[in-house]
């Protein structure tokens, strides 16, 4: 059923309003992993007096992410499986031009290029977002597409018992003269003001802080809402409650989005939630140390007698004459070596919070070193991966599915050339999706050095 703009607006405010909570962890994990300023405020106060550039501590989350998103960045590999029980030689070849067609659009989409972002963002924000779309190549061939969003503007619906939403709302900020060029006909609704006048009348939809992002560098423009559901997607301008477009989803396997989610307890968190506190500590430890090394070199001088040579020298090769019986002395200020101790404390526990091991930083966890031990060391850190590996290889299946349904219900008789490289031999063909993929919508994602091989394949070699 087709939603009204009054039924669309109370359903974007109360995706607004369940993801509230989570929007506060969200904004403080993005300053945190973005550094700079906003960083040294989100870690140590609003009242913090101190500039990025001289906060004495090392961004450990940022560095934490970059290491972990090494390990989920690549692409696993893509297996299609015979569609039918007959082991014909028919069925092998339907089943290859399939995963030569999932292979196109992976390729189409730069999928190897996404993933990289999405190790950053599934573990930084606890979510990713794709949504399925149409791009059309150099020579006019429209092919399906999942393009990621950033998920710090997206707001999904209850999760339910399957963990998966039934909708999505995505709250950017678009450039006026960017909407204009879209959507023409609906300019005076754009260039307008709200129905009564105020333009914060609609405040609990007008969360973006206006903060640039890839999509939008200046951060400034008009705020629009893409909602989706089993219905289609509404493009919808919440100031003056104008829908600008409508697409129906052609999709019978729900929504046309998918959500990737890590596993959490109770709610969606982030990787690093719960180590912020100890971040900010470290911080605050590595300040006061600074401060006390700086007051113990620059400790001041204590003249008991006059000075006979006039002016009080100081600095290098100074010399200084004073009156028979007169005394300089230095106060101590030693530096308590609890301090350091406490530090590392702090790091150890990050570390353990994070699930950041030091052998990510090229530390040996031991003053002794075994293959074995370290073998037994990197099975937790090899278990933590594989975990996300088991997120990001369903949601991928979930994304083939998906893709190939559209491509199925958007371009049934269109035939479609595709190329590129399959087990090592280039290929170059045309498919019709209506013959070739036919319902047939199953695919695999497999992590591995011999992912790609099969179980005899793996004994041989």
């Amino acid at each position: 059923m087709v939603k009204s703009k009054d039924q669309l607006y109370d359903r974007i405010d109360y995706l607004r309003n369940i993801n509230h909570n989570g929007m506060i962890d969200r904004a403080r994990i993005r300053d945190i992993l973005n550094g700079g300023e906003e960083a040294v405020r989100a870690l140590l106060g609003e009242r913090s007096s101190l500039d990025f550039h001289e906060l004495p501590a090392p961004n450990m989350f940022l560095s934490a992410l970059e290491r972990f998103a090494q390990k989920l960045g690549r692409s696993p590999d893509l297996k299609v499986d015979i569609i039918n029980a007959k082991d014909s030689e028919r069925a092998k070849k339907k089943s290859e031009k399939i995963e030569r067609i999932v292979g196109a659009y992976d390729d189409m989409q730069k999928l190897h290029l996404q993933l990289p972002q999405v190790g950053r963002w599934l573990p930084g924000y606890g979510f990713v977002v794709w949504v399925i779309n149409t791009k059309v190549d150099k020579d006019g061939n429209p092919y399906p597409c999942a393009e990621l969003r950033d998920p710090f503007t997206c707001y999904p619906g209850p999760f339910g018992n399957d963990q998966q939403p039934k909708d999505l709302a995505i709250i950017t900020r678009v450039p006026v003269s960017s909407l204009i060029a879209e959507y023409p006909e609906h300019k005076a609704a754009i260039v307008g003001k709200s129905s009564d006048g105020d333009p914060n009348a609609l405040s609990s939809l007008y969360y973006n802080d206006g903060a640039a992002s890839w999509a939008n560098q200046n951060g400034d423009g008009k705020v629009v809402v893409e909602y989706m559901d089993d219905d289609g997607t509404y493009i919808f301008l919440p100031e003056t409650r104008k829908v600008l477009d409508y697409i129906p989803n052609p999709l019978r396997s729900g929504p046309m989005f998918v959500i990737a989610k890590r596993f959490a307890f109770d709610q969606m968190q982030s990787q690093f939630q719960h180590v912020i506190g100890l971040m900010a500590n470290m911080a605050k430890i590595n300040i006061l140390g600074t401060i006390a090394m700086e007051d113990a070199v620059f400790t001041e001088t204590n003249i008991v007698g006059e000075i006979e040579s006039g002016k009080y020298r100081k600095g290098r090769f100074a010399v200084n004459y004073l009156a028979p019986g007169s005394s300089v002395s230095k106060p101590v200020n030693n530096l308590p070596y609890q301090l350091f101790q406490q530090v590392d404390r702090l790091e150890r526990h990050l570390r353990l919070g994070a699930a950041y091991p030091v052998s990510d930083d090229g530390q040996s966890p031991n003053s002794f070193v075994t293959g074995r031990g370290l073998e037994e060391l990197g099975q937790s850190a090899s278990l933590h991966v594989r975990e996300y590996q088991t997120i990001l290889s369903d949601a991928l299946q979930e994304l083939d599915a998906k893709r190939l349904e559209y491509d199925e219900a958007m371009f049934p008789g269109v035939r479609k050339p595709i190329a590129g490289y399959h087990k090592g031999t280039a290929y170059k063909e045309t498919y019709v999706p209506t013959s070739d993929i036919k319902e047939f919508y199953t695919t695999r994602r497999v992590y591995g050095v011999m992912a790609g091989f099969d179980e005899p394949q793996k004994i041989i070699t």
